[in-house]
């Protein structure tokens, strides 16, 4: 009997299956196989011909998983398992779902950009089991991420009782720009005492001012006039500019505003927040990607082959297209898969979010040096005639806007103004 159960144990280590399918690939009989499988850490998943079973990972306990709406009220979706070779099973009423590793919509919380750095210096410096290099952590860190620290991450989800706990008590101070000052200068003295999830490698910080949660971007001190503090200072109007262009022209942007203080603040509204303990969740292109796709490549090659599975809609790809033309039409060289996302209702993909992190990457100082290329107007975009002739027109606002802003130095103007001419030029 040992010999059996190590037979079908073996046969369940990379898929799930049913009674008669271990008989055929084992050659066990099938009353022989439904006696050993009841010796072993299954799950019987289905009910009559569809019924399969599969196979748990005994040293790792399971763990429901909540979501959080838009009311804060914290609800039950499913119960995830592990499985041997690193897989994960997501139980729930109406079904299961099998993932070759996580779920997909899980990665998303892996925390990185400035303040996942500042976060994962925390952590590291008191969790043995995990480094500050979250991109080198495997599908167990990450898990044990999640079921430890994952309260108050990006998106509405959260693994384990004790998190969802931790969420449902978790309240938040009322700061506002008067604070701004203070926050910034507890991260440069104690950057550890800052943990946040929010990506991306602009300094920021997030608060709940006692109507929005934001995510506030911060310039250098406004007293240095330095090139380079300046020139930080053009891209922070710019993203403003260029986010509040997308709204105007019906292309859903996040909601932005300047604050001028001892520094420039760019407040951001954070569209995964509503209300005060509200929450809606959120996938990255990179993870549908990786799950769904598997190309690897810009924003709106990958939407049309998630058109065709559809899993996004018609609309959904023409705002895709229409805000990666705009990007390269005012020179944002970082449309990276990180840097769009979709909205998720229980676990299904629910439209695109609102544009965000949209500037002229192109001019962004790095490692200390101003870059002031000759970009050129784009000759050839694969989008839609309609998208591109849509972007071009808000690419013409928002360079309009730029040129007239008197935020903005005017040696950036002159920098971009050949790039601007040609805009003109073929508008």
């Amino acid at each position: 009997m040992a010999r059996h159960e190590t037979r079908i144990t073996q046969a369940l280590q990379y898929e799930n299956l049913s009674a008669s399918a271990l008989a055929k690939l084992t050659g066990i009989s099938q009353p022989t196989v439904s006696r050993t499988l009841k010796k072993l850490p299954v799950l019987k998943l289905g009910a009559g011909p569809k019924t399969v079973f599969a196979l748990m990972d005994a040293s790792w306990p399971c763990e429901p998983l909540y979501e959080i709406n838009a009311n804060g009220r914290v609800s039950r979706l499913g119960d995830l398992y592990r499985q041997p070779q690193d897989r994960t099973l997501l139980v729930q009423d109406s079904g299961h779902q099998s993932h070759d590793g996580l779920p997909y919509y899980l990665y998303d919380a892996i925390p990185s950009g400035f303040l996942g750095a500042i976060h994962l210096k925390q952590l590291a410096n008191h969790d043995p089991r995990l480094t500050a290099k979250s991109q080198d952590w495997s599908d167990r860190q990450i898990w044990h991420y999640l079921t430890h620290y994952g309260d108050d991450l990006q998106g509405n989800l959260v693994l384990g009782k004790r998190m969802a706990a931790l969420a449902a008590d978790k309240d938040h101070p009322i700061r506002g720009q008067g604070d701004y000052s203070d926050i910034v200068h507890a991260i440069h003295r104690e950057p550890e005492n800052m943990g946040s999830s929010i990506a991306g490698e602009q300094p920021k910080f997030t608060l709940y001012n006692g109507q929005n949660h934001l995510i506030v971007k911060y310039s250098p001190l406004c007293s240095e006039d330095n090139p380079i503090a300046v020139r930080h200072r053009d891209l922070m109007v710019c993203e403003h500019l260029a986010l509040t262009s997308l709204n105007e022209a019906g292309i859903s942007a996040s909601e932005t505003r300047l604050h001028a203080d001892d520094r420039l603040y760019l407040e951001i509204n954070r569209f995964d927040r509503t209300q005060k303990y509200g929450r809606r969740g959120v996938v990255s292109l990179k993870y549908l990607d990786a799950a769904f796709a598997g190309i690897n490549g810009d924003w709106p090659e990958i939407a049309r082959d998630l058109l065709q599975q559809k899993i996004i809609s018609k609309q959904d790809l023409s705002i895709v297209e229409t805000a990666h033309a705009f990007g390269k039409y005012i020179a944002n060289t970082d449309m990276h898969l990180g840097n769009l996302s979709f909205f998720m209702e229980g676990l299904q993909v629910a439209g695109v979010t609102p544009v965000y992190d949209m500037l002229p990457m192109a001019y962004m100082p790095v490692q200390g040096e101003i870059r002031n290329p000759e970009i050129k107007l784009p000759r050839f975009i694969d989008v839609s005639d309609q998208a591109q002739e849509t972007a071009l027109e808000i690419a013409v606002r928002f360079w309009e806007a730029v040129m007239e802003n008197p935020m903005i130095s005017d040696r950036f103007k002159t920098v971009v103004a050949p790039l601007v001419k040609e805009i003109h030029q073929a508008f």
